[in-house]
């Protein structure tokens, strides 16, 4: 079955322009990094303005990614690639790499025909070329990795049915990253849709640029999370970033861990195991109980702030976009539940139309309704859920401590 994706699901630049949300940070308590800076299981995880000059971004984790030719060389060290816990595989902007890396990485092809891909996501949609490449990322590698090349020029075209499905995600000015390192549940990012049917809406066979029509995927091409291709760690990932005031600050710095329960930098200590179920929407959820009503819900670093429905919290406009605008600090609760635990969740929002005009990047304390006709049913636990805790994805299909994947873990 495909999975719906949801990372992504709000990520949009502030310049006087707003839309992202979020609650939950900054509650609890977590060691720092046991490193200042990359292992041979870690790399560091910066949020910060972003790279669009004079626009920032609020709540956007970027790590640097190496992108090689298959077996050899050319190599070209990518920075700004957001880590997205709610979709899986690579996906770089063709403008971000040289031309001579670029050419390096042979297309992945199904009947003879090139594969390209329609990646949707809960903000727009990427549009590109699948093409292999060693991925390194502290001392890990996956070799030969389908990864998909957003905005290909040697794939402009973008098929109707494509481009219908959203907005086009397939610039820096759109994007703020240069990349999406989607380190989710999924070993691949449509699974037994993809390899079954044609008319999936993400695979595409292009006999010619201009010609490409829905295709099947094999599991072996799909765009997949680079935890398949790495020989140790590859079970999962733990995000680590620190506890954050309310008020917010200019940056954060923490690290993205390779592994769950490998080493004794990703252990699990008290963190629950909470394995997802795939509800009528093909989504991975867990349940959240808010005030008395159950939602489904997932924890996602892709989307930039915490999106729920609650009608009763006031509301402003800054921008573009609408923000929860409490009169002052709102404290509230919520209870997670899956696989037999739960875990009641503390958070708090502030008046985000005070605190958008900061210009700080690091925001747990601003949230924004739930919008969209599939969003506005769930809870969406982005980024600002992931300050001062550490927090586990369980990779499908690979075991843990706590049980085998898919599943949450804090």
């Amino acid at each position: 079955m495909k999975q719906a994706i949801f990372g992504l699901a709000l990520t949009c630049a502030l310049l006087l322009t707003a839309c992202g949300g979020g609650g939950g940070g900054g509650i609890g308590s977590v060691s720092p990094p046991d490193n200042g800076g990359s292992t041979a299981n870690s790399v560091t995880m910066t949020v910060d303005s972003g790279p669009v000059a004079n626009v920032y971004q609020i709540n956007m984790p970027y790590v640097s990614v190496t992108v090689c030719a298959p077996g050899g060389s050319p190599c070209q060290t990518i920075s700004r690639v957001l880590v997205d816990t709610g979709s899986s595989g690579l996906r770089l902007l063709a403008s971000a790499l040289s031309g001579s890396t670029l050419g390096s990485l042979p297309g992945a092809t199904t009947n003879s025909r090139q594969l390209a891909e329609c990646m949707q996501f809960a903000s727009g949609f990427t549009w590109g070329s699948v093409r292999y490449a060693d991925v390194k990322m502290a001392g890990k590698t996956a070799s030969s990795l389908p990864i998909q090349i957003i905005s290909d020029p040697a794939y402009s075209f973008i098929p109707a049915a494509c481009s219908g499905t959203g907005s086009n995600l397939g610039s820096l000015s759109t994007l703020k990253a240069n990349g999406i390192l989607g380190v989710g549940l999924r070993q691949q990012d449509c699974g037994s849709t993809c390899v079954n049917f044609s008319n999936n809406s993400y695979y595409y066979a292009c006999p010619t640029a201009l010609s490409c029509q829905p295709a099947q995927a094999a599991a072996s091409l799909q765009v997949s999370n680079p935890l398949v291709g790495f020989a140790s760690d590859n079970n999962g990932v733990m995000l680590q970033l620190p506890a954050v005031a309310i008020s917010g600050a200019p940056s954060a710095a923490g690290t993205l861990y390779f592994g769950v329960g490998t080493q004794s930098n990703n252990a699990l200590g008290a963190a629950k195991a909470f394995p997802t179920t795939l509800d009528g929407n093909g989504v991975d959820v867990i349940s959240t109980s808010y005030k008395s009503l159950s939602y489904g819900s997932f924890l996602d670093s892709g989307s930039n702030g915490l999106f729920f429905p609650d009608a009763t919290i006031a509301t402003c406009v800054v921008g573009s976009s609408t923000w929860f605008c409490p009169g002052g600090i709102l404290n509230l609760n919520a209870t997670l539940s899956g696989g037999g635990n739960n875990s009641a969740v503390a958070f708090s929002l502030g008046n985000a139309g005070s605190l958008l005009l900061q210009g700080y990047s690091a925001l747990p304390g601003v949230g924004a309704p739930a919008s969209g006709l599939l969003l506005s049913s769930y809870f969406d636990w982005g980024l600002p859920f992931f300050y001062g805790r550490n927090v586990y994805i369980g990779l499908e299909g690979r075991s843990n401590p706590q049980g085998s994947g898919p599943m949450f873990l804090f």
